[in-house]
């Protein structure tokens, strides 16, 4: 059902971008470059998760183990995962369901149809509106294309992209993915230096070069039709801005341009509201962007070989969870038990059973308590068939064994399968215990950081200040050489005492911030003390959890093949 998919891959991508964002808070060293393709991934993963792929089965766990699943597959694994209960709202019988009723699931599918359609057609306007801004736009000077071209050589970039000139734009940007063009603001960039020019050319060239044009198709499909999910806003927003970073970043290195002169052109852009859909813009869309990109100016990533080596990684781990997989167990023959219909179900119950050949067989089975908790071991497949079986607001007990379904509504059985599992559901109950106080550590983590990026931003601003004040003590360096009077000379020198003392002025506003950065950095290492108290406890308590799932699985096989014997589990199938 496509509503199911649609459910299942919010879920799945949700996950994923969790993941990415945790690790770019307690990695904040990772580069521009590695964080765009983390996004990008992320985005991606909602996409593929939707379109339902089928995933890749490796069977390369051994008998004892369940089906494991990493992307696509909703299987649970009862060794390995930690818990095997699953809270499962259990859907009475819809014999007797008036005629009437509402059917919310088309109802829901029928919404986000039209909510779909309505973003595409607004994405469409967008394309048209963007082309029809090139087809209006004016070639650009002789000097542009020149400028455009040397960059474009430095850079690598075979092809240099038609530069033109428009007065409907406010900031530089490239558009058109199969023949792309660089667009520039007519009065804005004529307005700026030759550096600057050659630096914001410089950007949008390296777009080009990056192919952003093509891969970001992926995260603004996403964000259109997951229109109703924060999550992929927030990964496609994270990836726009990302992907301005490391072209920011491929600008300095390219141009051997410092941190503050680049600042100084970010702030001369100043803020371009609205992010086009076909097109990638130099400016910032806010002015919370453009305070983070120029903190990202002066947060330089690490060039280690072991740094590189452990981004590498997290793109490979990002880039393998995109792909459906699915661990599943080697094929291992079972045994069954010989049934003794002339026993009781007391006697079979009670006789003991080969814990050893238990261990070599699956298992999967689905436990309908009341009509607000199912436990189960299996796929969402299962729950499905046992539904089948029940009656409204009965308890049943539905496992496969060898091939064959079985049925037990004894109460007896019932009981002892809730007592076996109890002990894991203690644990597990533990477990959530830990990860809330985990979870509570993260989120006062996330404050300080919130503050630390809001005192690394005023930081940036300040150097940008700087780097003006240092530009023009600068110029009045080169009008002082050539003064020809004394009272030019003086002129000169009050000013250089104001600029002096402007720049003195930043400097005690930088050292404040640094110390407010040292504040902040001693409540934010107590935190990772208390993050790693909690993290062996958490250790621990998966090796109980293990040992339980054992124990708990072993006991489960035994009754299941008892209750075959006695005649308790009734073949359905």
């Amino acid at each position: 059902m496509m509503l199911t998919s649609l459910v299942r891959a919010s879920l799945e991508g949700a996950v994923l971008v969790a993941g990415i964002w945790s690790l770019g808070r307690l990695w904040p060293r990772l580069s521009a470059g590695t964080l765009t393709i983390l996004w990008w991934c992320a985005a991606a993963k909602f996409l593929l998760a939707l379109a339902w792929i089928p995933p890749i089965e490796l069977r390369i766990l051994p008998a004892a183990q369940q089906r494991v699943s990493a992307g696509a597959s909703a299987v649970r694994s009862v060794p390995e995962v930690g818990t095997i209960s699953a809270s499962v709202p259990a859907v009475p019988h819809s014999r007797g369901t008036s005629a009437s009723a509402i059917n919310w699931p088309s109802m829901l599918l029928g919404l986000w149809v039209c909510g779909v359609a309505v973003m595409l057609v607004e994405g469409v306007r967008r394309w048209r509106f963007t082309t029809g801004l090139i087809a209006r736009s004016e070639p650009a000077s002789e000097e542009a294309t020149r400028i455009a071209t040397e960059v474009a050589a430095t850079i690598g970039l075979r092809r240099t992209p038609s530069i033109r000139v428009s007065e409907e734009v406010s900031t530089p940007l490239v558009a058109g993915a199969l023949r792309p063009v660089v667009v520039v603001p007519a009065d804005r960039f004529a307005a700026l230096s030759a550096d600057e020019q050659r630096m914001a050319l410089c950007h949008e060239l390296a777009h080009v070069k990056r192919a952003d044009l093509w891969l970001g198709c992926v995260p603004a499909l996403a964000e259109r039709v997951f229109f109703f999910h924060p999550l992929v806003r927030l990964a496609a927003r994270e990836y726009a801005l990302c992907r301005e970073a490391a072209c920011d970043a491929a600008v300095i290195d390219a141009l051997a341009t410092s941190p503050r002169e680049y600042a100084r052109l970010l702030l001369a852009l100043g803020v371009s509201p609205g992010r086009m859909t076909a097109a990638a813009a130099g400016a910032s869309w806010s002015f919370s962007t453009l305070k983070r990109r120029i903190t990202m100016l002066g947060e330089p990533s690490t060039r280690s070989w072991t740094g590189r080596a452990i981004a590498a990684t997290v793109i490979t781990a990002a880039i393998a969870a995109i792909v459906p997989l699915r661990l599943s167990a080697r094929p291992q023959a079972a045994a069954m038990p010989a049934l003794t219909p002339e026993r009781t179900i007391a006697e079979v119950l009670a006789t003991p059973s080969d814990g050893k050949q238990q261990k070599e067989r699956e298992i999967n089975y689905v436990l309908f308590l009341d009509d607000h908790h199912t436990n189960m071991s299996g796929s969402t497949r299962d729950i499905e068939l046992a539904r089948r079986h029940r009656r409204t607001g009965e308890r049943l007990l539905w496992f496969r064994q060898a091939g064959r379904e079985y049925v037990v509504r004894d109460a007896s059985v019932i009981d002892q399968v809730v007592n076996l599992w109890a002990p894991v559901n203690v644990i597990g109950d533990e477990q959530g215990k830990v990860g809330a106080r985990q979870g509570e550590i993260g989120a006062r983590q996330g404050e300080i950081g919130q503050r630390q990026g809001r005192v690394g931003s005023e930081q940036g601003v300040i150097g940008a200040k700087q780097g003006t004040i240092g530009d023009r003590q600068g110029r009045l360096a080169a009008r002082e050489a050539s003064a020809r009077t004394d009272e030019e000379r003086r002129s000169i020198d009050a000013e250089h005492r104001r600029l002096d003392e402007d720049m003195r002025a930043l400097d005690r506003q930088m050292q404040e911030l640094d110390a407010k950065m040292r504040d902040l950095d001693k409540p934010m290492r107590d935190l990772d003390d208390q993050m790693k108290v909690l993290d062996r406890e958490m250790q621990a308590l998966d090796v109980k959890m293990r040992d339980a799932v054992k124990r708990a699985e072993t006991e489960m096989l035994t009754l299941m093949d008892k209750s075959i014997a006695s005649g308790a589990a009734v073949s359905v199938k």
